[in-house]
This record gives structure tokens, sequence and C-alpha cells, in this order.
């Protein structure tokens, strides 16, 4: 919305509003600062921009207010079915309200704070986890978690990414390894910053009740994960819910209270109270299911670790046959008054294991599509030769001297 305003008020300068309608009326208001002590700046303009039924800008206007901080817009049209913004910018945070025709009859109040960058003012007084989901083939867990906070105070709350004392911005933990994060908030517009085990916001928080909802994905491997599920604002009551359909599924560490029924969905809950900012959980849950053997076995040999462990492994073992099968073949006496060259017939272990591991690095760019097959099959030849080439070179028999010769 800021940014077609913007444009609009670019292209359509004016003291009030831009008329597209024969229908106008006169939006009276007034801007107040609700920090205490604080006064209203001298440089504001009150921004209105109307939206039509369809979504049209429909128009544009701007005002500015009085040393008491009244203002008015005059000859405002009147659109049936559409809507109205009306906002101020102070110190880079954006206060408006939104209405209908209906309410432009009404004295606006748009009501304007001073700023902090000290997160510590959010106080959360509910935080719960709610196992949507659970997918056993592919053991993948899916969870939403809501977040009911205010700002009791009478600034706004400004993030700093680059401050940290003291900490300017909102943090939320994730479980390790999360995926496909979605973040929804009545915050003001802002980014979703990845940090540490978890995320920030850098939306500013005014003074109020605010409310937060975040979903993702994680992996498990086990019946059993547990993670440090920290509070970094705190929280009056931590909640898990689990769908009663999951029968085995439990939060050992926590209290087992009622169940709950949302929307004709029975919940298992257990809870924990008062949690300090920053004190935090260690979050276990228990009795996560695991597929058949078959699945699980399909699922290790389409993971990636399954071919870091069995390449190297499959590889050495065909080497090492090869070698053996090698010494017993091409195996002649030494003939008389020749010295054995004991060095060169002794295939060197650290070389093998490095080229080893290099063609197991090889096969796994290949098996992931990182390397073209003529490229691969090039390199992978090359480098099989250098164990073949030190293994059997020295006996075949090609480089020993006639009897009573001595070696170069």
């Amino acid at each position: 919305m800021l940014p077609a305003l913007a444009v609009a008020l670019y292209l359509f300068p004016s003291e009030g509003a831009l008329l597209l309608a024969q229908e106008t009326t006169e939006v009276h208001g007034q801007v107040v600062n609700g920090t205490e002590g604080a006064k209203i700046p001298d440089d504001l303009n009150v921004l209105m921009l109307i939206t039509a039924a369809d979504g049209r800008l429909a128009g544009t206007g701007q005002a500015a207010p009085d040393a008491q901080g009244r203002f008015v817009f005059e000859d405002v049209q009147i659109v049936n079915g559409g809507s109205y913004t009306v906002s101020v910018d102070h110190q880079g945070v954006f206060y408006g309200i939104s209405l209908d025709s209906g309410g432009l009859a009404d004295d606006l109040l748009l009501t304007v704070f001073e700023t902090t960058q000290d997160a510590s003012i959010i106080h959360v007084e509910q935080h719960v986890m709610v196992v949507a989901a659970l997918d056993k083939d592919d053991q993948l867990v899916s969870v939403l978690e809501f977040v009911r906070f205010d700002n009791p105070t009478d600034r706004t709350l400004v993030p700093d990414l680059t401050k940290v004392d003291p900490i300017s911005f909102l943090r939320f933990a994730l479980p390790p390894n999360p995926s496909e994060l979605t973040v929804e908030s009545d915050l003001p517009g802002g980014d979703i910053v990845s940090i540490g085990t978890g995320f920030a916001l850098t939306s500013p928080v005014v003074p109020g009740a605010h409310s937060l909802n975040f979903a993702y994905s994680f992996r498990y491997q086990d019946e059993t994960i547990a993670y440090r599920q920290s509070l970094p604002q705190g929280a009056d009551l931590f909640q898990v819910w689990v769908p009663e359909g999951i029968p085995d599924l439990a939060v050992p560490g926590l209290t087992n209270i009622a169940p709950i029924n949302v929307q004709g969905t029975a919940y298992r809950a257990y809870e924990a109270r008062d949690f300090a900012p920053g004190q935090g959980l260690q979050l276990e849950i228990t009795g996560l299911p695991l597929p058949g053997v078959w699945v699980r076995f399909t699922n290790s040999v389409t993971g990636g670790d399954f071919w870091l462990i069995a390449i190297p492994s499959a590889l050495g073992a065909t080497l090492a046959a090869m070698l053996l099968w090698g010494i017993i073949r091409g195996y002649r006496p030494v003939p008389a008054g020749v010295e054995p060259d004991v060095a060169a017939r002794t295939v060197d272990p650290a070389e093998r294991a490095a080229v080893v591991r290099a063609v197991s690095a090889l096969d796994q760019r290949y098996q992931e599509g990182d390397l073209p097959e003529v490229e691969y099959r090039t390199q992978r030849m090359e480098l099989t030769a250098r164990v073949l080439d030190q293994g059997f070179s020295q006996y075949s028999g090609e480089d020993e001297k006639p009897s009573g010769e001595q070696p170069e």
C-alpha cells in the first residue's frame, strides 16, 4: 500500500483528497503522542489512501496537522464499498487506521509513540506448539506454533539487528534442521532473519496486544527427539498439543492437563508455566512412530549418508580382491642373483585410502547430478588405474633383469 501511495502522491499532489466522485465530505482528525511527556513533531504529514471495492486505487490525499495535531481532509470522495486508510509516519514507523465510508463522519484519532530498542519490554502471555500432522513413512513432523504477546509500555520497539546489548528484536526458537518455515503476524511489514537455532523479526512492535503464528516441518530418526526449546522473551504459559489420533506421542517433561477440542479435533495437552526471559526448557517428544523395516531400509539407501559409507566400503573390498588376485596370478620366483625389491612390491595403504576416498566423492557427485557422465567416467578410470598400477606393475615381470645383471 505504501509504495502505491507514494507513487500516487507524486503523480497527483494535493492538499486534500483527489476527487474522483461527485459526492464528497470532510474528514477531521487529530494526531496525539501516546508517550508520556512527548510532544507532536512539527513536520508530520497525514496521508490518506482510498481503495475501491474492486481493489483499485480510487484516490489519495495528504494534510498537515496544526500545533495541536488537528488535521482535515476536504472534499473526500465517498466510495460505496471502498476502504480508507489514514496514516502518519513518525520516526520511521507508520501508525494508521482503516475504516469504511460510514466512519468518515467520526473524528479520527491517530496515536504515535516514541521508540525504544530494548526487547525486554515484550511480554509473552501464551506460546502453543501444535503437532499438526505426522508422516510415519517419511519420518516428518509438521508443526504450528501460536504466540500471543503484548508491548505494555508507551514506546514502540524498533528492531536493530546490529544491536545486541540490549537485544532489540523478537526471537523464536526452532527444532534442529527445520524446513518450509512460514510466519504470519499482525505486526507491520518486516523481514524474517535466520539466527542461531531460530529466527528473528525486524517488524516494529507498537504498544498493545499482538499475535504471531509460524509453521514448519522437521525430520526425526528415532522414537524420541529432544532439543532445547529456548524462550528468549519468556512465557507465562507454554503448551504442546498432540492430536488424539497419534496415541503413543507424549511430552513427558510437561504436565498433562485436560484434553482440548478445537473445531472438532481433540488434542492431548501438556503445559508448563512462568518462564523468565531466556529460561527455556529441554523439550522431549516420545512415541514417534517409525516406518516398517523395508521402508527404513529404502529411506537409508536413497539418503546421501548411506552412499558416503557404502561406496568406500564396497570399493575398498573390490580393490582388495583384485590385488589379491593379481598377486596370485602374477607372482614369479626371483631369479638367482637378483635381490627382490621389497619396497616396490608393497602397496602404500595411505595412497590407496586417498584414492578410495576420491572415488567415493566422485561417485557421490555423479549420483547427485553435479558431474557429467563423460567427465565422471574419465576421472573414475584415472583414479582406479592409480591403485591398480601401484599394486600390479611390480609383478608383471617387465622390469626383471636377466640373471647376473644389476637393475638400472
